[in-house]
């Protein structure tokens, strides 16, 4: 029931049913954590960890890597402050770390920007799975160490260890940052002729955002083009991006229209698109795209408030 709760976003009712539970062992804390964490209610899970050591409840693997992502989630300073709380307790009060709680903590340093300690837990862990690998290869490629990144996936397969889909995202993200087309090329080529991996939409996504990157925005377009199923908004949101740095305001108000039919009550395209045409002085289009974010405000959630943040992000 907790678990049903959780996973519908009912968390109210799930406290409710928690609360009234004569018996509570590390199976229904956990799943109240769970519960919290797909809702993104990362405060209030740790919260619950915390009563969870207060009551001397006995933590489980799964206990702990629901925790340490809502400390790498949360926005507040504090998560980290949070996130290295709870791994001096997995040091001093579990024997092993395990695979997953220490891929965890990767993950959770890794986002955090701090990829000295990071590496300090890959090197201290006597086993590592792909996962593993996956979250430190993540963790360079997103912090501006790409290089680092694209070495450490050398050493992963030196080292036995088989690439899998989400690898592939980290390399190609390397590859985004760092224009390194031929490579990325490779990559992706590679996924499905040497590893059987079948690309999914966030390898196209990267690619696009490589290609147009580097500023080969009509390969780029064929690339859309031509992928074996529609392209998503994140496909054509990486494209449109790389039609804003390079000033390609043709393909970009293209690019545009195809979003806005799929997100048509998205206010940042709006936004974007007007600044794409406002930027080569296409002041008829970039008016008509700021009439319509007013309009988008109206029929949309962010109201007036949001909508006035938009126009005064427009005319900066």
């Amino acid at each position: 029931m907790l678990d049903a709760f959780g996973r519908n976003g009912d968390m109210g009712s799930a406290l409710f049913f928690f609360d009234r539970m004569s018996e509570k062992d590390v199976v229904s804390w956990t799943s109240v954590i769970n519960g919290f964490v797909r809702s993104k209610q990362f405060a209030k899970a740790i919260w619950v960890f915390e009563k969870m050591i207060e009551f001397s409840v006995k933590r489980s693997e799964a206990t702990y890597v629901n925790v340490l992502s809502c400390c790498a989630n949360l926005e507040e300073q504090s998560g980290f402050y949070q996130g290295r709380q709870i791994h001096g307790y997995i040091f001093r009060n579990e024997g092993v770390m395990t695979v997953f709680m220490g891929t965890a903590l990767i993950d959770f340093y890794g986002k955090r920007g701090h990829l000295e300690f990071a590496f300090r837990v890959i090197n201290q862990m006597l086993d590592r799975e792909v996962c593993t690998w996956n979250a430190m290869i993540s963790s360079f490629a997103c912090n501006g160490r790409e290089k680092e990144a694209l070495d450490l996936f050398e050493k992963m397969k030196v080292d036995g260890m088989c690439p899998n889909e989400v690898t592939f995202v980290a390399v190609l993200t390397a590859c985004a940052r760092t224009k390194r087309v031929q490579l990325g090329s490779q990559f992706f080529q590679s996924t499905r002729c040497q590893y059987g991996i079948v690309p999914i939409m966030e390898h196209y996504r990267c690619m696009v955002d490589l290609l147009g990157r580097a500023g080969l925005l009509t390969q780029a377009t064929e690339f859309v083009n031509t992928m074996p199923f529609q392209p998503d908004a994140s496909v054509l949101g990486a494209l449109l991006g790389a039609c804003k740095i390079h000033g390609a305001i043709e393909l970009g108000n293209e690019v545009g229209r195809r979003l806005l039919e799929l997100q048509p009550r998205h206010c940042g395209l709006y936004l974007a698109l007007s600044t794409i045409n406002a930027d080569k002085e296409r002041w008829d289009r970039a008016a008509d795209l700021r009439k319509a974010i007013v309009e988008a405000g109206k029929n949309t959630k962010i109201g007036i408030e949001g909508t006035l943040l938009l126009l005064v992000a427009w005319t900066d």
